[in-house]
């Protein structure tokens, strides 16, 4: 049973598909038997500098799902040794978040350094942060990540937005090498207290995750599957294992669970022990899964 849930995203080799989001974990500070279930483990975004995020409030309970503006909170890419211990104590798949900005590559030596990832997302899209120059610029921005590329040959992963050129930066990604494209960030939105007339997040803005953004998020894996040969990590909208599994029928080769594991810790395990189940009843391996609805057409 050692490799019947196993699966690939570029060269990183995963022991099942479910890889727990960045900033829903920390850095393995809580709950590491549930982490040590999943696939992989995203840790918090790090930038060069420490981070103290944007003002309070930052978080909105919708009901339907949450709205966030940490901020990018976070103690800097030397402020990583505080957490080692914790981030040792991970026994499956390790990856390290950073955010694309002026230092990105000093960042990725110093994560180097630690010699702790066996892999690494680059965070393009953060909702409730200023946007650089590269965000708009694909020349810049296709310059960044040659260098990031050339710096490693462990697996680079590119975390992008619905406010980008999906398609085309998953073809940027594809060409320079890239191993996944994870597919989406949360979704830029407001939120309003009509009675007090005031906004709810100090920083206005914040970004929304939970189950209404899954059908947009699975229109953009398939639409990407079909023209793009590049690995899909799908991350949105999971609260159960059936979104994991309808992601993996339009060709998603893993899947994050992000704010849902905030209503339940235990959702990784559930949804491993759903897709196993789903995978022995229908008699169908994990590879033939995978983007079982495009090989159809």
């Amino acid at each position: 049973m050692t490799n019947f849930l196993q699966t690939t995203a570029g060269q990183l080799v995963l022991k099942n598909p479910i890889i727990l989001a960045s900033g829903v974990c920390g850095f393995g500070e809580k709950n590491i038997d549930v982490l040590n279930k999943c696939g992989g483990v995203v840790f918090k975004t790090i930038t060069y500098l420490p981070k103290k995020g944007n003002p309070t409030p930052r978080i909105v309970d919708l009901g339907f799902g949450i709205i966030n503006s940490i901020g990018l909170e976070n103690p800097g890419v030397a402020g990583i040794k505080e957490k080692i211990n914790y981030i040792k104590k991970i026994k499956t798949r390790k990856i390290a978040s950073f955010l694309i900005e002026e230092k990105a590559e000093e960042t990725l030596d110093k994560l180097e350094e630690y010699e702790l990832f066996d892999g690494y997302e680059i965070n393009l899209s953060c909702p409730n942060v200023e946007k650089e120059e590269w965000f708009y610029n694909l020349d810049k921005l296709i310059t960044i990540l040659r260098k990031i590329r050339n710096k490693v040959r462990k697996p680079l992963f590119l975390k992008l937005s619905y406010e980008m050129d999906v398609i085309n930066i998953s073809k940027i990604a594809k060409d320079e090498g890239y191993d996944a494209v994870v597919l989406l960030n949360s979704f830029k939105s407001v939120s309003v207290d009509y009675k007090e007339k005031k906004f709810n997040l100090g920083n206005i803005y914040g970004g929304y995750s939970g189950p209404a953004i899954k059908v947009i998020v699975q229109r953009y894996v398939y639409d990407i599957k079909k023209i793009v040969d590049i690995d899909i990590i799908a991350c949105g909208g999971v609260l159960n294992g059936s979104d994991v599994i309808e992601y993996l029928l339009l060709g998603a080769n893993a899947v994050q669970i992000g704010s849902g594991y905030f209503r339940d810790p235990q959702l990784p395990i559930k949804c491993i022990k759903f897709l196993e189940n789903y995978l022995k009843k229908e008699k169908i391996n994990l590879k033939n899964l995978i983007g079982y609805l495009i090989k159809k057409q």
